[in-house]
């Protein structure tokens, strides 16, 4: 595997770290592979590191291409910043794509707390949509006081909005649970696809809730089910190898 780290905004400290994986020779059927961009939590004040390369593995072993952003923070922050580092990110992703091996049609994001909050923009209102979106205990309303210029992305849920993952704590004392259940509720509405996993109680930010990087006594025993049933999904969702080919599998 080979990992670079590109700067998109010195000026706003705006990185991407990107996760390539080999095509060809050992990998003889493959020619590409799908990718996921990794949008981690902090309340756009920092990039939480434990939501970012331990979520990466999972989704590399699957075989996909991997890129963990650190968007905007802090005074940078400001609306619409964020999302136009996404958006950078992205079009930087597909302009690179055949020398990186990714397939530009199949480019999905995964994002936590207020990366979950960007991750849903991206969304509903991002220039380059993702194929699928995954959302760990993500922040939608606007009355959280972290970001006041960011929008609410359940007002702003269309048919254009793609299939969605949401997996989050009933017990979760700083995003509400509330806050994801009126991003479904929106979804519903507008007959998107979605997957929902609400856990019966898990501290806030247990990204993968793997023993080395969360206390699992803070957690349901059937919180760290999450990564494997996102992986199932977006098989289903994106597409899946087979002999080692990336075929199309979607089910919608």
């Amino acid at each position: 595997m080979e990992i670079r780290k590109l700067t998109l905004n010195e000026e706003r400290n705006v990185t991407l770290t990107c996760c390539l994986q080999p095509v060809g020779g050992e990998y003889w059927g493959m020619s590409v592979r799908p990718a996921i961009i990794v949008l981690p939590g902090g309340g756009y004040q920092f990039c939480s590191d434990r939501e970012a390369d331990p979520v990466a593995f999972p989704y590399l072993a699957t075989g996909y291409q991997v890129f963990i952003l650190r968007y905007s923070l802090n005074e940078n922050a400001v609306w619409p910043n964020p999302l136009s580092d996404y958006d950078l990110a992205f079009e930087t992703i597909v302009g690179n794509s055949a020398e990186w091996h990714v397939d530009p049609e199949r480019i999905a994001v995964i994002g936590f707390s207020a990366g979950g909050h960007l991750a849903a923009a991206a969304a509903v209102l991002a220039k380059n949509r993702p194929r699928a979106c995954i959302l760990g205990y993500p922040v939608i309303t606007t009355t959280i006081p972290w970001n006041k210029s960011a929008p609410d992305p359940a007002e702003l849920v269309d048919e254009k909005t793609c299939p969605c993952f949401v997996f989050a704590s009933r017990n979760d004392g700083t995003v509400p649970i509330q806050d994801s259940l009126d991003f479904l509720n929106a979804l519903n509405k507008f007959g998107i696809p979605f997957e929902t996993h609400i856990y019966s109680y898990a501290n806030h930010g247990f990204s993968t809730c793997a023993p080395a990087i969360n206390n699992r006594e803070w957690c349901c025993n059937r919180t760290p089910n999450w990564v494997g049933d996102s992986i199932e999904w977006l098989r289903e969702t994106v597409g899946d190898f087979t002999d080692g080919v990336l075929g199309d599998k979607k089910r919608w």
